[in-house]
């Protein structure tokens, strides 16, 4: 049976929640309207709707459409009911009602507000489906949270890569005078763990964190706090910065501040990012970036496809699904093995 994604228009199929919930009266009559229902059950696809924020980032729109095509060839078969909220948390709380009334057999978030899509999750719970949070993590903090999260791990990923900035520095014989951090969106749970993993780094070495600049994983917002930073701390030498997103406001001032110049050079400015995005390949190649830590779009996905089954089932989980994507350095970035790892070249 091919799968769907849907954008708007209701359900053709029986509700498989409904169809569980009479099974058991009819199986136990052992009549063939018995064996009609669970053939029924077989056949009728696991509906999963899915809560997106938007499309406006490259990792958004790519794990769409790897979660479709994975959709597509699943087994048992899924059907993507697909919402976006265009970065509006009102519309996103909003989406997630509309799937529950739908009837949908597991509800997908991917947080705009990682604290405010706690109160969906209930309403999900309240109705008895399941929650899968994917990509972004309900905040710790939450009294609701998610029955399983399936992303990347997002404190590692900051964690590895400022880790390997700092270690090629104690090669160099480099003092580590000072990091700035230019993270992401201060409602967003992984920028905050990606900032957690930085100061787990840094603490190790007894590197300081000279300044927060929060950048909306916006470039030219990265370029707004970065630059003032640049000049009320001439002698820092190590940046990082939450996402390969913002690196093309960040290389402007940097060439703006003569501070853009690749490993090897007196006036390099060491510097750390995480995603691999195609800017962060061409910068590890010229040797300006020093350290980039995949955002591995397609193990998730497929993990999550893995999954969704298994949720609608009513399985538990114990452990969150955090996967670690390998450190590209400009020594092992063309690495065929590497390479194939890659979702954006």
């Amino acid at each position: 049976m091919k799968n769907r994604v849907s954008v708007a228009g209701s359900r053709s199929a029986i509700s498989r929640r409904s169809l569980l919930k009479g099974a058991a009266g009819a199986a136990a009559l052992a009549t063939p309207l018995g064996g009609l229902v669970r053939a029924a059950r077989a056949a009728d696809p696991i509906v999963v709707g899915m809560a997106w924020p938007g499309m406006q980032d490259a990792v958004w729109s790519t794990s769409h459409q790897l979660l479709e095509e994975l959709a597509a060839k699943s087994d048992p078969p899924i059907e993507l009911v697909f919402t976006a909220a265009d970065m509006d948390v009102a519309k996103q709380a909003s989406d997630v009602q509309d799937l529950i009334s739908r009837g949908v057999d597991v509800v997908l978030v991917f947080p705009i507000d990682s604290k405010a899509i706690a109160s969906s999750v209930k309403d999900a719970h309240d109705a008895g489906i399941p929650v899968m949070s994917f990509l972004r993590q309900v905040h710790a903090e939450a009294k609701y949270q998610a029955d399983v999260f399936v992303g990347i791990d997002a404190k590692w990923q900051q964690y590895s890569s400022s880790k390997t900035v700092f270690e090629q520095m104690k090669k160099d014989g480099v003092p580590i005078n000072g990091v700035l951090w230019v993270s992401g969106d201060l409602r967003d749970e992984n920028s905050r763990l990606r900032g957690l993993g930085l100061q787990e780094a840094a603490a190790e070495v007894g590197a300081e964190i000279l300044q927060d600049l929060p950048a909306n994983w916006d470039p030219q917002q990265a370029a707004a706090v970065l630059a003032p930073a640049l000049k009320a701390y001439p002698n820092a030498n190590m940046l990082a910065i939450a996402s390969d997103v913002m690196m093309s406001g960040v290389q402007q001032v940097l060439k703006d501040a003569d501070k853009w110049y690749p490993h090897g050079d007196p006036k390099h400015m060491y510097f750390s990012s995480v995603d691999v995005f195609a800017i962060g390949i061409e910068l590890l190649r010229s040797k300006h970036l020093d350290a980039d830590t995949l955002f591995d779009v397609k193990g998730m996905c497929q993990k999550a496809i893995e999954i969704m089954p298994r949720l609608a089932a009513g399985e538990k989980f114990s452990e969150d699904i955090m996967i670690k994507g390998p450190v590209y350095t400009p020594e092992n970035v063309d690495d065929p093995e590497l390479q194939a790892q890659l979702w954006q070249s």
